[in-house]
């Protein structure tokens, strides 16, 4: 399996079953619509009215919806804590009969959509009210140092009473000032942050008075009430106790809603469908009894839409047509589970186009066997293997976290394979016989292999050489599916061929030049093969070069010649990039043996307490470089795929399959 074959259907069928044949449609999940536009010369769009009312209808219950489960959380160690919570934070499967018939308890469940509303408000308006009475204890709060009620600083019939705040700063100059005035008495009270002024002073000195406070930034007291500032402040504070008690009850009372928000997400999901259904109305096309829609369908599927719409009514026109090549076709990818979880590095980069091979069986024996080689330990394979299935296995839908998940375990088989290669469990040779050589230093003598290295190295490399060819060869695909027979043998085949004669040619230089050795056979058949591996390669050069200008005119001929044989520098630039395979690999297994042999073995070795720091540093030192390299070879290994290999071949630029229906917010639809 891979890119599944769509077909452009278009239907006809009578007005009146419209909105049953949506339905049916949706319940299929094998039907995307796309837009009649050659009709609309011809036919009328739907009427659209119905879109905002919808819409708001959508909102006011998807607000609901969070504003309940916003709600629960905070209760959280409450005595009023909802038992159940799973359909509250999480989202659920439901079959499409619960789906359809939601619709039924619309008004029922609209009366706790009001009743969330109204208990969001009440909680508002005490958050606000509460913001409110704090901002006036910090304004009462200087005047606790006065023990008169706010009432009793008031103007008699001859004399001019003052009450409120100055800086500290001014202080002293103010007493100077204030000195000098006749007839005034006056006190001045430190509060903390500021000084609280009281002043009496006949009325014909007032305005004097007043204009020298004025001067030295007097802020006079606005509050006039039968209390002073601290009786004024404790009832405030019981008005803020009442506010909170008022919102634990609203809260009590949300918390007892927590058991409908299942059926308030199924019916948000399922106005959110019916808004779909209006908004999409300028995609359909109509006469006076007439309804007229198109969209695309997986070939494999068109028997059973073809069923889903007889089932409503055989009163329809059917017709199942290919694509043209101006058609937006989605792309809907088929693979199986192990090659199915690599598309989710795929999508990363870019959806597959539809007209192109799907590359994840490639990406995905690539994309492990990469991983395994940069990780390549049995320990560290058995903890991504499990810990991955695990993660995976609590993620219900088959989302891109789940395949993340499933990647991360996948690779930990391939990192086991190496590992047991390597013989390296957690960093320690385990096994009585090791396959493949450590390029680690010698614990003991600290001497590196230097052949060993360059052999690693060579064979990173020649992975590199392998996984261009290939990519190489998909570009042949790719333009052989395209009817494009000279740039499938030009611009594919022919740069195989040149990575084939490139191997056989530089082989035994390459192993002299690292300081590999080679057994006599092997030697004396790269020997015989040499020469005219030699001339292979120099030949798929020149009809490259001489091809690539084949469509051009003029100088245009020889500049894409010349850009073909330059670009032969970015090719062996893009193997090298495959030397991160081995360093990466190195790096994790350095790091490994620093911790057990380095660290954590001298501390145990020491005994008594040192057993303990030991194991510590060597548990906290392996969590650390099974992290780092795991996050390492995920980004790593994408780069290889991305830029090296996908820029081979890979157009992308696709548009996933998207079903009616199928942008659910909460709930996922049982297939059966």
């Amino acid at each position: 399996m891979a890119i599944l074959k769509m077909t452009k259907m278009r239907l006809v069928v009578i007005d009146y079953y419209k909105d049953q044949i949506f339905n049916a449609l949706h319940k299929t999940g094998a039907f995307e619509l796309s837009g009649t536009e050659q009709f609309a010369d011809t036919f009328s769009a739907f009427d659209n009215l119905t879109v905002e009312e919808l819409n708001k209808k959508f909102s006011r219950v998807s607000k609901s919806v969070e504003f309940i489960t916003d709600s629960v959380a905070l209760c959280k160690g409450k005595d009023y804590y909802p038992a159940n919570t799973d359909q509250l934070f999480e989202n659920f499967f439901v079959s499409y009969q619960d789906f359809s018939d939601i619709s039924k308890r619309e008004q029922k469940l609209f009366e706790i959509v009001e009743f969330c509303e109204k208990s969001e408000q009440t909680l508002s308006a005490n958050k606000s009210l509460r913001i409110k009475l704090n901002n006036l204890i910090n304004q009462i709060a200087p005047y606790s140092v006065i023990t008169d009620k706010f009432s009793d600083y008031k103007d008699t019939e001859k004399t001019c009473v003052l009450l409120g705040t100055v800086k500290k700063d001014v202080v002293n100059a103010l007493s100077q000032e204030l000195s000098q005035i006749s007839n005034v008495h006056y006190s001045l009270t430190d509060s903390g942050s500021v000084y609280v002024l009281s002043a009496v002073a006949l009325k014909e000195f007032s305005e004097q008075l007043l204009t020298k406070l004025n001067e030295f930034g007097f802020v006079r007291c606005p509050f006039d009430f039968e209390l002073c500032a601290q009786e004024k402040i404790l009832d405030i504070k019981k008005e803020i106790k009442e506010s909170y008690k008022i919102d634990e009850q609203v809260l009590r009372d949300v918390c007892v809603k927590a058991n409908d928000v299942k059926e308030l997400k199924i019916l948000a999901d399922n106005l959110n469908f019916s808004l779909e259904k209006a908004s999409s109305s300028d995609k359909f096309r109509k006469t006076g009894k007439t309804v007229i829609l198109e969209g695309f369908v997986p070939e494999c599927k068109k028997d059973e839409v073809s069923q889903a719409i007889n089932q409503v009514t055989n009163a329809n026109f059917i017709e199942f047509i290919e694509p043209s090549d101006d058609d937006d076709v989605p792309t809907l990818t088929k693979n199986g589970y192990l090659v199915r979880q690599t598309e989710f590095v795929t999508d990363l980069y870019s959806v597959p186009n539809y007209k192109e091979m799907d590359p994840n069986k490639v990406t995905f024996f690539f994309f492990m066997l990469f991983m395994g080689i940069i990780m390549a330990d049995v320990g560290y394979g058995v903890l991504m293997v499990v810990l991955g299935f695990f993660l995976a296995s609590r993620i219900k839908v088959d989302n891109g976290t789940k395949r993340l998940w499933n990647v991360i375990a996948l690779g930990g088989v391939f990192t086991i394979i190496f590992g047991l290669l390597f013989n390296s469990f957690f960093g320690v040779a385990v096994l009585p016989v090791t396959l493949i050589p450590s390029p680690t230093p010698d614990l003991n003598t600290g001497e590196i292999n230097l052949e060993t290295i360059m052999i690693l190295l060579l064979a990173s490399l020649g992975l590199g050489v392998v996984q261009i060819a290939v990519g190489y060869f998909c570009k042949a695909i790719n333009c052989f599916m395209q009817k494009d027979i000279a740039g499938g043998i030009f611009d594919g085949l022919i740069w195989v061929i040149f990575f084939i004669s490139f191997v056989l040619a530089a082989f035994n230089f390459l192993c002299d030049y690292l300081g590999v050795g080679l057994s006599t056979g092997i030697r004396n058949f790269f020997a015989s093969v040499q020469t005219p591996a030699l001339y292979t390669l120099i030949g798929s050069v020149v009809v490259a070069a001489v091809a690539a200008g084949r469509e051009e005119k003029g100088f245009g001929k020889f500049s894409k010649g010349f850009g073909t044989v330059y670009g032969l520098i970015n090719i062996m630039s893009d193997v090298l990039s495959y030397a991160r395979l081995f360093g990466l690999m190195l790096s994790g297994m350095i790091i490994a043996q620093t911790f057990n042999y380095k660290l954590g073995l001298p501390l145990i070795q020491g005994g008594g307490v040192g057993v303990v720091f030991g194991s510590v540093v060597i548990v906290i030192g392996h969590v650390f470089n099974i992290a780092m390299n795991v996050l390492g070879a995920y980004i790593h290994d994408s780069r290889l795929q991305y830029i090296e290999f996908f820029s081979k071949f890979y157009t992308g630029e696709g548009r996933k399959f998207t079903p009616i229906g199928s942008q659910m917010k909460y709930v996922y639809l049982k297939k059966n």
